[in-house]
């Protein structure tokens, strides 16, 4: 019996709660990629404003940023030049790309810990298949490693799903307000998430494996 294929079928027990598990994970990859996605349009909008010349000869340009500049100064009462007004907008995108990144790790990190409760419950109920296996021959390195694989799988099924329902949407606002997909896309986005979810349940999965593997083998089998 090979011990590394009981990773992938251990997918199918605990249906519910593995796909409530992967759901989860897809959630917050979701969000982690539509607010990283919306950070570098932000981003984007911030290096064109920065070589924005406000000195051009276009007229339009000009009178569009000297209305929004007259505004603001009317409704803070203030006296900015449009230099100064500019600034200040860039600076306040800036804020709200670290306010949105800083979300995004949040509902991310919260997503991925669920793998460890996941874990913990589907291992409390293989006690007694665990401690057969280990009297079979198998390793602690052995079960952790598949066991570990078990919660990469989990990871990988929830971030590959999070990742195209995101690119779905971001494919469709794209569309709609004439932006280039690879500016709110970036192929090393999809890839480094899926990638970083998947690692992560692997190494997070480890410690409730590490608890499983632990027991004694005559308890377990009593």
């Amino acid at each position: 019996m090979d011990i590394y294929k009981l990773s992938l079928k251990n997918l199918r027990r605990n249906k519910l709660r593995n796909l409530f598990a992967i759901l989860r994970i897809a959630l917050g990859v979701l969000i982690l990629i539509i607010l990283i996605s919306s950070g570098l349009g932000l981003n984007t909008f911030l290096k064109q404003a920065n070589s924005f010349n406000i000195e051009s000869d276009n007229t339009n340009s000009q009178s569009i940023v000297t209305t929004i500049a007259d505004q603001l100064n009317s409704f803070l009462g203030t006296n900015h030049n449009k230099s100064v007004i500019i600034d200040k907008i860039i600076g306040l995108i800036n804020n709200i790309v670290y306010v949105v990144d800083g979300i995004a790790s949040i509902v991310f990190l919260v997503g991925i810990l669920d793998i460890i409760n996941t874990m913990g419950f589907n291992l409390n109920e293989r006690k007694r298949e665990i401690a057969i296996l280990k009297t079979l021959g198998f390793s602690k390195v052995q079960l952790l490693t598949s066991l570990s694989i078990e919660a990469g799988l989990l990871g990988l099924l929830g971030s590959i799903g999070g990742a195209l329902i995101a690119s779905v949407g971001l494919i469709l606002v794209a569309n709609i307000i004439g932006i280039s997909i690879s500016i709110l896309i970036p192929p090393w986005l999809i890839i480094g998430v899926i990638s970083l979810t998947t690692i992560l349940c692997m190494i997070l999965g480890i410690l409730p494996a590490f608890f499983a593997v632990e027991r004694n083998i005559a308890e377990e089998l009593v």
